[in-house]
């Protein structure tokens, strides 16, 4: 019902969340087993008719036609950024955090998105964390992550860093080095020009005016159309959206956040005609081919 709708979107008001309609997705689902219905598929377009239809909310485009939030009029939007970088927590808290997290064994990994991360941490009654909301607490798994190295990623989990992949892609960004494991095959490794070339073409090949490309799919989308495998820590990063905001890239490309992760973007002033350049950019990937066949002595293809 349109009160319970509202309900779900206030709750997420109280937990310092921006009730972005993925997140009010998975409030919606956990009111209603908490009700006892069982797990119900909840489609997120109907959501947000739902949420355009009910009288106490207004929909609010964040980012595009699929990022969008459902807002209380007339509220104040005292949301929690969770990515933002500036660390405003206690070092007492981080010193019992990081006693935590080390502390973690090798059965007991956290999830790796933030969300679900942050309310398995609260459901434990942690003392550190006390008092914190779960957008707080959402802000502190990114800041454990992305600044204070306490937690990394291994297989799509949260583990103490130490052990995490994530450390060992730190170390192989330092030594401008491929993974070990991450690359293979006949593809060509991507170099500064090729990664230009390559981003400049998949922008010249969009139908969309305003084209997005989702960072997450980038990789899979180098190797099926380009047959270019991208390494971020062979060109000296261990993460892909800091690698997409090198200089370097300024002109090809731009990395903008939204509620689902990042996407890229054509950065301001950017044309989309941009036929010579992406002319150029085919050439250059494919003389980085040829070069990598024959250093192979494989016959390009």
């Amino acid at each position: 019902s349109a009160l319970e709708l509202a309900a779900a979107v206030e709750s997420l008001y109280l937990d310092g969340l921006r009730p972005y309609g993925r997140i009010l997705r998975k409030r919606v689902l956990e009111l209603t087993q908490a009700l006892g219905f069982g797990k119900l598929d909840v489609d997120l377009k109907e959501l947000k008719v739902a949420c355009e239809a009910c009288p106490y909310l207004k929909v609010e485009e964040a980012d595009g036609a699929s990022d969008w939030s459902a807002l209380l009029p007339g509220r104040p939007q005292t949301f929690v950024d969770v990515y933002s970088p500036e660390d405003i927590y206690p070092e007492e808290m981080w010193a019992q955090a990081g006693r935590y997290f080390s502390s973690l064994s090798s059965a007991s990994a956290l999830p790796g998105g933030r969300f679900a991360c942050a309310q398995v941490l609260l459901h434990q009654r942690l003392p550190f964390l006390a008092g914190y909301s779960l957008g707080q607490v959402c802000h502190i798994v990114q800041l454990a992550i992305s600044q204070r190295k306490l937690l990394g990623y291994t297989n799509g989990t949260l583990v103490p860093y130490h052990r995490s992949e994530s450390r060992r892609k730190d170390q192989s960004a330092l030594n401008q080095h491929p993974c070990p494991g991450k690359t293979g095959g006949r593809n060509v490794l991507a170099t500064w020009s090729v990664l230009r070339s390559c981003i400049r073409q998949l922008f010249e090949a969009s139908p969309a005016r305003q084209p997005r490309i989702p960072l997450s799919n980038i990789k899979r989308i180098f190797r099926a159309q380009f047959q270019v495998e991208l390494s971020e820590t062979a060109l000296g990063y261990a993460k892909l959206s800091e690698l997409f905001q090198d200089p370097r890239l300024a002109d090809a490309c731009a990395v903008a956040q939204c509620s689902f992760g990042y996407v890229i973007v054509q950065p301001p002033g950017a044309s989309s005609s941009s036929r010579i350049a992406a002319a150029l950019g085919e050439r250059a990937v494919e003389e980085a081919r040829r070069s990598a066949a024959t250093a192979s002595g494989v016959q390009p293809r």
